[in-house]
C-alpha cells in the first residue's frame, strides 16, 4: 500500500513540475533586448525545448520568412543562408543540406512555433537559457573575418554502447563556412600511434591500412573532424606494444587550411585522454 502511494506521489509531482514548465512565462532577448511577441508567446514543449513564433524571431534577427500554406513549410533567408523547414518535421534544410532537431516545430494560435535554438544557432548566433528568468539569451553573430580561430573539444562516450575512443569537434564550424571554403587535418604527435590503422574489411578484402591525417571539409550538420574507435584506434602492430591508458597525455596538431586562399595555419592542442570504457 505504501509503495502505491508513494508511486501515485511521485507521478503527482512530475505532472505539476510538468505542467508548471509547460506553462512558464518565457521571455527572448536578443543582444540585451527583449524580443516582443504581440500574440503567440514562447513556451516550453513536453520535450523541454522552447518554442518561438518563427517570424518575429527571425526577422528580429535580421532574416526575411516567406510561407508556403500549402505545404506548411517556411523559408527563412539571411544574407547567403536560406533555411527550410515543414511543421512538424524533426529537420530543417541550410542551404540544401539536412539538419536533424531534437524536437520539432507545431502549429499554434494561427503562428508557426519553431524550436529557437536549433534556428537561431543555423543563423550563426549563440543561445543560453537562464532558468533563474526563464529567459532566452541569443547573441548575435560575430562579424565575419576572414579566418577564424577554431574552437575545438576533444569528446569522450558517455555510454558502453559508443564504439568510439574519442572524436574532435570544430565548435564553430559555421564561422568557417560563413567566411569561406575551408578544410581541417589532425597529425597526433603523442601518441602517434593513433595516426594509422587497421580494419578488417572482410574476406575479400581482408585487413586494410588507413591514415587518418588527411584533409577534410566540415558541414555543420557534421562538425567531427577526427575519429578513433575503440576496437580500430591504431594498427596490430602498434597494439601490441601500445595501450591506451587514462590520464595518458595526448598531443595534436590541427592545420587549417583555405581551400580558394590556400593559406593555412597550424594549432597545437595538448591534454589527457578519458577512458570511461576499457578499449
Amino acid at each position: 500500500m505504501k509503495r502505491a502511494v508513494s508511486i501515485l506521489l511521485m507521478v503527482v509531482i512530475i505532472s505539476m513540475c510538468t505542467n508548471s514548465s509547460a506553462h512558464m512565462e518565457v521571455k527572448v532577448t536578443l543582444d540585451g533586448n527583449e524580443i516582443c511577441f504581440p500574440d503567440a508567446k514562447p513556451f516550453i514543449d513536453e520535450r523541454d525545448r522552447v518554442l518561438v513564433p518563427i517570424r518575429f524571431v527571425s526577422e528580429a534577427l535580421g532574416a526575411f520568412v516567406d510561407w508556403e500554406n500549402e505545404t506548411r513549410t517556411a523559408v527563412i533567408k539571411q544574407d547567403n543562408d536560406e533555411i527550410i523547414y515543414t511543421v512538424y518535421q524533426p529537420m530543417a534544410y541550410l542551404n540544401g543540406e539536412m539538419m536533424v532537431m531534437d524536437t520539432y516545430g507545431i502549429l499554434k494560435d494561427c503562428r508557426t512555433m519553431i524550436p529557437i535554438r536549433f534556428i537561431s544557432e543555423l543563423l550563426g548566433c549563440m543561445v543560453n537559457w537562464n532558468e533563474k528568468t526563464a529567459t532566452v539569451v541569443i547573441t548575435s553573430p560575430k562579424d565575419v573575418v576572414d579566418f577564424p580561430e577554431p574552437e575545438i573539444t576533444v569528446n569522450y562516450p558517455e555510454s558502453i554502447s559508443d564504439k568510439r575512443l574519442l572524436w574532435i569537434d570544430v565548435l564553430n564550424i559555421r564561422d568557417f563556412e560563413r567566411s569561406g571554403d575551408y578544410e581541417f587535418k589532425i597529425e597526433f604527435l603523442n601518441p602517434a600511434q593513433f595516426n594509422t590503422y587497421e580494419q578488417d574489411e572482410g574476406a575479400i578484402n581482408g585487413w586494410q591500412k588507413y591514415t587518418r591525417c588527411n584533409f577534410m571539409s566540415v558541414s555543420n550538420s557534421y562538425k567531427t573532424i577526427y575519429s578513433i574507435t575503440r576496437a580500430f584506434y591504431t594498427t596490430r602492430d602498434a597494439m601490441k606494444t601500445y595501450k591506451p591508458k587514462e590520464c595518458d597525455e595526448i598531443t595534436f596538431r590541427l592545420i587549417v587550411r583555405n581551400k580558394m586562399t590556400r593559406e593555412t595555419r597550424e594549432y597545437i592542442f595538448t591534454e589527457n585522454l578519458k577512458l570511461p570504457y576499457e578499449v
